[in-house]
């Protein structure tokens, strides 16, 4: 055979596919990725409602023209493939090549949605149809990459029963005959089985520091002072008020995002979801950090327009000169803002680098970044920060250059002399021989000896908040748990500062993404370690070393929803579950009706009486063989009378009524129970007997 021969055999058309159900799965499944697609941003949203009637229109044509297709069509369709390929490499050249990602998945998504619409205009076989199911799951991968929240679990669930219809119409289509009912649910079953399995397999996930990382802005608002801290999108020309007992929080709704923070303010934090955070690890999310205590709030000292150092040009920010102590591990970190936020800049211990879609960024001495515009709903950043990870026994072990002078009176600082505060700090790291074994030790006190309310009692006035929380009733949220030890440390004299910003929330393995809400807004203590830098400490919070696999996620989920269920009404519904399978499958096995019942009954009387019944062997025969090897005593029912009356009701003849029915049962069961009291080896006692 030759070349152009295995050509035209390879593409000769197949036999005509007829199924209907058939095709349009498949075209919902193309359909639904072009959709999923659109929802992420990787289509506009005009673009896909032309691919989706392209589509629809390809697919009737196919099908009307299945049996006398075109030949000059895929000559056609080839050519414009080849222009698509075209277009997506021109595309990602004019990019940053490959390695942008959010420069390939756009044109990526593009040719992929192309070549599908194309290839629904010459699918006459039942191969064209399966090469558009198994298209469609590149573009629902696409779509999946961008994915954020759980509304694109809709998208993979009118993906999958499309391909499920798909698969069984292609498997009757193959046999001949239509899928049964319980084929299709099998099949379901373990399409879910399987997915859970490979979701459950996955391991905890990464992110790749080869990229050129997102960046956008929502709704942002220019503002009016370089540096300055300033409120939502939503009245971003208003600068941020700091909160008050009687008025409504700061920027966020937390306190500590409003330049002072007031310690003798009530927090009030609930579940709206502030934003996302793809991490390399879960962290400390720092927004500000302050170093000045008054006695009632922290202050941020020195802070000027001329303290801000400006950062001018394009993304990526260079942040780390003069900020970074110490070698630290890359850590990266992608916000996604779900809410209008301030202009802070949320990052890991020290930024490094920042990816931000405007022309200026600032940030201070103490490495705070803030913009120049405020950020609103759909807003993107990555901050890539240096985080220091000493191993066991290493911060016990720190040397390295010191705070300067200056550095070490701002962070020992103190308003007035605290000698019951001091008194009681000594005492409780009397044993501790190192400024870390000190930290641990206070840390221990503080997690043992107080209480964490957001219900905190009110400040008198002219009172201070460590003296009233720690002689007090030692009842407060984060705010006073922290100040209250980073003041205990300073009596000390080891450097500490307090920071706000948030903990990492509650990580979601479809999307990878940890879903940061209001509540998870915090403070803490940072002390200074020679040659680490600062290093966070939080007797209220416990964040983990690293990201949780996706089978670790849902098996805590999982317990802790097991473990909200009460127990006695969880026994009760088991039970009354328990009783109701066990009648089902009771009526599932009782026989259709009484005479089938009286039929069953006398075979496992001749089956006890050591006659095996035969296949092919009537009821009548059964009953006259039971009379036979077991008579009936008088006034016993026989046998063959239970197998008469059983077959006339079962095939033909006067029918039995009810009460007749309920006789025939009891008859049936004494024949059983005369069955069993029949007399063991009557055979051999007859040969022993006298001749």
């Amino acid at each position: 055979m030759s070349v152009v021969e295995r050509i035209r055999a390879a593409n000769a058309p197949g036999p005509p596919e007829h199924s209907v159900a058939l095709r349009v799965a498949a075209t919902w499944t193309v359909g639904v990725g072009v959709a999923a697609c659109a929802a992420q941003g990787e289509l506009a949203p005009s673009s896909a409602l032309v691919a989706i009637g392209a589509l629809v229109v390809g697919s009737v044509v196919s099908h009307r023209r299945r049996t006398r297709p075109m030949p000059l069509l895929k000559l056609v369709l080839a050519i414009v493939a080849v222009v698509a390929f075209w277009w997506f490499f021109f595309q990602i050249s004019r990019a940053d090549g490959v390695s942008n990602l959010g420069a390939v998945e756009g044109p990526l998504a593009v040719l992929f949605t192309w070549i599908q619409v194309t290839h629904a205009f010459d699918t006459p076989a039942r191969r064209d149809l399966a090469f558009s199911l198994v298209g469609s799951v590149t573009l629902m991968a696409v779509a999946a990459a961008q994915a954020l929240d759980m509304g694109f679990a809709l998208f993979v669930a009118a993906w999958a029963a499309g391909m499920l219809v798909g698969l069984g119409a292609m498997w009757g289509s193959m046999s001949a005959s239509r899928p049964r009912v319980t084929t299709v649910a099998l099949g379901a079953l373990m399409l879910v089985v399987v997915g859970v399995g490979c979701l459950l397999a996955l391991p905890a996930p990464s992110v790749s520091s080869r990229l050129v990382f997102p960046s956008t802005l929502g709704g942002d608002v220019a503002l009016a002072s370089p540096a300055g801290l300033e409120g939502t999108a939503g009245g971003a020309t208003l600068p941020v008020r700091a909160g008050s007992p009687g008025g409504p929080s700061a920027v966020g709704g937390y306190l500590g995002f409003a330049g002072p923070l007031d310690t003798a303010l009530r927090g009030s934090l609930g579940d709206q979801l502030v934003f996302r955070v793809r991490a390399t690890r879960p962290t400390f999310w720092v927004a500000e950090t302050f170093d000045e205590w008054n006695g009632q709030s922290w202050l941020e000292t020195g802070r000027s327009g001329l303290q801000w150092r400006s950062l001018s040009g394009s993304s990526p920010f260079g942040v780390g000169p003069g900020v970074a102590v110490g070698a630290g591990t890359e850590d990266i970190q992608t916000f996604y803002l779900a809410q209008a936020g301030p202009n802070l800049v949320f990052h890991a211990d020290v930024a490094d680098q920042v990816w931000f879609p405007a022309p200026r960024l600032f940030v201070d001495r103490d490495g705070n970044i803030r913009s120049g515009t405020s950020m609103g709903p759909g807003s993107i950043y990555t901050v890539v920060s240096s985080v220091a990870t000493p191993g066991p026994g290493a911060l016990a072990r720190a040397s390295g250059p010191p705070l300067d002078a200056a550095d070490l009176t701002r962070f020992t600082q103190l308003p007035h002399p605290y000698p019951r505060v001091a008194a009681l700090a000594r005492r409780i790291t009397a044993r501790a021989a190192t400024t870390e074994a000190k930290v641990l030790a206070l840390e221990a006190w503080m997690g043992r000896h107080t209480r964490y309310t957001t219900d905190i009692p009110p400040l008198p006035r002219g009172a201070d908040t460590v003296d009233e929380f720690l002689f007090g009733n030692r009842r407060g949220f984060c705010e006073q748990i922290s100040t209250s030890l980073a003041v205990m440390l300073r009596t000390l004299g080891i450097p500490a500062r307090e920071a706000t910003g948030y903990v990492p929330g509650q990580y979601n393995p479809i999307t990878d993404l940890y879903d940061i809400e209001a509540k998870d807004a915090h403070a803490w203590v940072q002390v200074w370690f020679p040659g680490f830098g600062w290093q966070s400490f939080d007797p209220t919070a416990d964040v983990a070393p690293v990201n949780p696999s996706p089978a670790a996620t849902i098996g805590h989920d999982v317990l802790g929803a097991l473990r909200r269920i009460p127990l006695v009404p969880s026994v009760l519904v088991a039970g009354a579950l328990a009783m109701l399978a066990a009648s089902l499958l009771a009526r599932r096995r009782r026989p259709p009706t009484p005479a089938a019942a009286a039929g069953r009954t006398l075979e496992r009387a001749a089956r006890r009486a050591g006659l095996e019944p035969k296949d092919t062997e009537s009821l009548a025969r059964i009953g006259a063989r039971l009379d036979a090897a077991v008579p009936p005593a008088r006034g016993e029912p026989s046998a063959s009378g239970v197998a008469a009356a059983a077959e006339r009701d079962a095939f033909g003849g006067p029918g039995l009524g009810l009460l007749a029915r309920a006789g025939l049962a009891r008859e049936a069961r004494a024949v059983l129970r005369r069955a069993g009291r029949r007399p063991r080896r009557r055979a051999g006692a007859r040969a022993r007997s006298p001749r």
